[in-house]
């Protein structure tokens, strides 16, 4: 996985990539597993993309996503307020991340505008993500809870990873355990999802409600 996949250059030539990538500079990094990558403490005015290894996001305690190579963190607070950074990005194995700072992303966008259509497109894909998770957290019934937090945290293979267990995805979706085991079995039943130890495999890729 390298720089030229990161979402800012799809549709652009190979010739804008190569010219993109001699404005400003990127600084790549590694982390041991269990580095604290970003913080209230720990950040930088930058849009940050995983190189190689596994990242968990939290809020609080509660795993709110995971990372992977070729997927960005930080996007949302390349720009405007310098308020502290509102979750925990952790290193889940050890990895690689490469750092581009905001004055290499606004020449990119100032030399090749289709740069900055992509930025605004990612920015309200992150939108619809948070109305979805938003839903999520305020559906009633708890089978559609489940099924809308399952579709929205799967991975490109339709894999949950629950770092935290059942315990933590109970305390996410804010129901007790026996409500969470019921729900999940009736997922099963329905030929939506399967179990394989701590992770959740979604079946059909389709939302329903």
């Amino acid at each position: 996985m390298d720089i030229s996949t990161l979402f800012l250059f799809c549709g652009l030539t190979d010739r804008e990539v190569a010219h993109c990538r001699t404005l400003g500079d990127c600084e790549e990094r590694t982390y041991r597993k269990g580095a604290v990558i970003y913080d209230a403490g720990v950040s930088r005015r930058a849009l940050a993309m995983v190189l190689e290894g596994a990242l968990r996001v939290l809020h609080g305690k509660v795993v709110m996503k995971a990372l992977y190579p070729g997927d960005v963190f930080g996007a949302a607070a390349l720009f405007g307020s310098s308020e502290p950074y509102p979750s925990t990005v952790l290193a889940e194995t050890d990895c690689r991340v490469v750092f581009i700072p905001q004055e290499t992303v606004s020449a990119w966008m100032a030399s090749v505008p289709r740069v900055g259509e992509n930025y605004i497109c990612f920015l309200s894909d992150r939108i619809r993500f948070l109305n979805r998770r938003l839903s999520t957290l305020t559906a009633g019934q708890t089978d559609g809870k489940l099924w809308r937090y399952l579709l929205a945290h799967r991975n490109r293979e339709g894999v949950v990873h629950l770092s935290s267990g059942m315990t933590g995805l109970a305390e996410t979706l804010d129901m007790g355990r026996s409500s969470l085991y019921r729900s999940l079995d009736s997922l099963i039943a329905a030929g939506r999802i399967r179990r394989q130890g701590k992770q959740i495999i979604v079946l059909k890729q389709e939302e329903e409600s």
